[in-house]
């Protein structure tokens, strides 16, 4: 080998590396700037209200109200409030609508789970699998592709037994009962993530 080809050779590594650099995957993450599988966030707060229906012989206190707002992922700092709900351990009996859904058809979603208390009650947390449900569909009426559900870790098991309890099923677990020969139709899919990450699981109805 003579000098030039080594000194070519030696330029030519730096390229190299930027190009596989560049077609490495991304993960969709906004803290590395790379565009989410997502255009906007459905978030849901949940807070408990302990003194509302407060008297003698009350069967709906304590109360969880869950506040819905939306946000796109280019601003989080601009939210549209999209509705109240009203429950009791899990069941609904109340809901304000104060927005209609009017984010744009076909663009991705995502719904974020929130508790506003640090430390959420059982209740909360089925009421969060029960309002998930609700906004998913409120999402596939408007044609609004759902990506994936966030819901903090301490959450996450009730949450996943509150939406199997409406219906849904671990894929997983279907797909070891089926053989070849059947089909398998799912009218709805919900991709459950925990937060901090560590726990998943695809549900479907």
């Amino acid at each position: 080998m003579n000098g030039k080809d080594k000194i070519l050779r030696i330029s030519a590594l730096p390229a190299i590396a930027f190009l596989l650099l560049a077609f490495a995957p991304q993960h969709a993450t906004a803290e590395n700037g790379v565009a989410l599988p997502y255009d906007w966030v459905i978030q849901l707060e949940t807070d408990q209200l302990k003194r509302q229906f407060e008297y003698k012989g009350s069967t709906l206190n304590p109360v969880e109200r869950l506040e819905v707002t939306w946000y796109s992922t280019k601003d989080k700092t601009k939210k549209t409030k999209y509705e109240l709900m009203y429950y009791h351990d899990g069941r609904p009996f109340g809901m304000e609508k104060l927005h209609k859904m009017d984010i744009d058809q076909g663009d991705g979603v995502a719904i974020e789970i929130k508790h506003k208390g640090n430390n959420a009650t059982q209740a909360e947390k089925k009421d969060a699998g029960n309002a998930i449900f609700r906004l998913a569909l409120d999402a596939y009426l408007n044609k609004n592709p759902l990506a994936a559900v966030k819901v903090p870790v301490d959450s996450f098991d009730t949450v996943s037994d509150k939406l199997q309890a409406l219906g849904f099923h671990d894929s997983k677990q279907d797909g070891e009962g089926l053989d070849n020969s059947q089909q398998f139709k799912s009218d709805m899919t919900i991709s459950l993530f925990s937060v901090p990450e560590g726990k998943h699981v695809t549900l479907i109805r």
